[in-house]
């Protein structure tokens, strides 16, 4: 993706400071050790581009906070509310986070009015006017819930454009590690958004309670459903939505997947008061989720999806990459690099759900992938192997058995996780369950 014009002369400006030592890198150690992310402190090698990134960003990120701050007076939808909660806990650290880089650089932050402009000269994508603003701010009830979600996927979707602007142009690692943590979860975020827009939804629906706390993977149990939550692994009972947590481990999940009779595989955060490193690598359970053990990468690798293939494992990790373990997670062969939502088993090949390219098809111990023409944010295969189902950002769901001819199966109206048998998915949020029968 190019860089905007306004953007590009901008960076043009902050090299030549750069080369005139007008700006200053060095390194420092951050004070932000607590917050629930694996982020580094800038490493000091920050170019014009990781400068402008984080300058730009801030107030990018201060505006999503301010509309997700409207929502508790004016919004009555459950899932609104979750949704702006998520997006004001996951962006105010990292606004501290940037700012601290800012500091570190010896940059200014650039005054809102000043990002406001950039906005009118399209350097800011997504960026609301004064006006909008005001519109969103006058709204109530259904009218804001449908201006928020609206308003909001054009924020992420800028968001994300500027993300894989660095992506193409920095050379921190740690600005690096932010934008893709921005654009894998924002992405996502759009899903929900716009699954919220929906209308033609049919499904059945259902409240679960007590409700959970947001979602990062789910499983198929027996008479149920195991999620993986940012407090540990719950249970939801299909026929009724009762839920229940699964043993005493209170991690916080970034990624959750596997069989309950044999092998679940997690990876993430400590939960409050835990001694274990962050981030935990990768861990595993082999009593449906009650106990579980930390079996390899810990303090190094933060997946945000996996999935498993018996003693086979491949992940997406927040570094980059693509990763396989043939034995259970003890040791990790990197694949290719790429911007993953989701990745699953499926006909003797990992699907992954991209955001440069769509869907990609790789096979283990190869460096390249292989598109499959088709654009998809979550991926869910079939226990048995013989179904691979795909919801795309627009909340269209769609179903393979043979990886060449996809069916339409239908929409979701709410979806944060996303589990599938052969002829039936299920879409989870922490305050409903929704079944897509085929």
């Amino acid at each position: 993706m190019f860089i905007h014009q306004a953007v590009r002369s901008k960076l043009f400006a902050l090299s030549g400071l750069i080369l005139a030592g007008g700006i200053v890198l060095r390194a420092c150690s951050s004070d932000h050790d607590s917050m629930d992310m694996d982020l580094a402190p800038t490493s000091g090698n920050a170019n014009a581009a990781d400068v402008m990134f984080a300058q730009m960003m801030i107030p990018h990120h201060e505006q999503a906070v301010l509309m997700a701050n409207l929502a508790p007076d004016r919004a009555s939808d459950s899932q609104v509310l979750a949704l702006a909660s998520e997006i004001k806990q996951a962006q105010a650290p990292e606004i501290d986070l940037m700012q601290s880089w800012l500091q570190t650089w010896g940059v200014d932050q650039m005054p809102a009015d000043e990002a406001m402009q950039d906005h009118g000269s399209h350097g800011m994508d997504g960026m609301l006017t004064e006006e909008q603003l005001s519109e969103l701010a006058e709204a109530k009830g259904a009218a804001f819930e449908a201006l928020f979600a609206t308003y909001m996927i054009e924020h992420h979707e800028g968001a994300v454009a500027m993300a894989q602007d660095v992506l193409n142009s920095g050379q921190d690692p740690a600005v690096a590690l932010l934008a893709r943590e921005i654009i894998a979860t924002q992405e996502k975020e759009i899903l929900q958004l716009q699954a919220l827009l929906n209308t033609e939804s049919s499904n059945q629906s259902m409240a679960i309670m007590p409700t959970l706390g947001h979602m990062h993977g789910a499983v198929i149990d027996s008479g149920g459903l195991l999620v993986g939550t940012h407090d540990g692994v719950h249970h939801v009972e299909i026929a009724s939505g009762v839920t229940r947590p699964i043993g005493p481990t209170r991690i916080d999940m970034m990624a959750f997947s596997g069989n309950p009779d044999e092998l679940l595989v997690a990876s993430g955060h400590p939960g409050l008061g835990s001694s274990l490193p962050n981030p935990l690598g990768h861990m595993s359970s082999t009593d449906g989720g009650i106990s579980w053990e930390s079996i390899s990468l810990s303090g190094e690798v933060d997946f945000h999806s996996l999935a498993i293939n018996g003693n086979e494992i491949v992940g997406w990790d927040t570094q980059g990459l693509i990763q396989f373990s043939s034995d259970g997670g003890r040791s990790w062969q990197p694949g290719p690099q790429i911007t993953a939502t989701s990745v699953a088993w499926f006909s003797n090949q990992v699907w992954i759900a991209t955001v440069e390219s769509g869907l990609q098809t790789w096979s283990k111990g190869s460096n390249t992938l292989t598109a499959a023409n088709a654009p998809s944010v979550l991926l869910g295969a079939s226990p048995d192997g013989n179904a691979l189902w795909r919801v795309d950002r627009d909340g269209s769901v769609h179903r393979t058995v043979d990886a060449k001819k996809w069916n339409r199966i239908g929409s979701v109206r709410r979806i944060e996780a996303f589990v599938a048998d052969f002829d039936v998915a299920y879409a989870l949020t922490g305050t409903s369950l929704e079944v897509i029968p085929v």
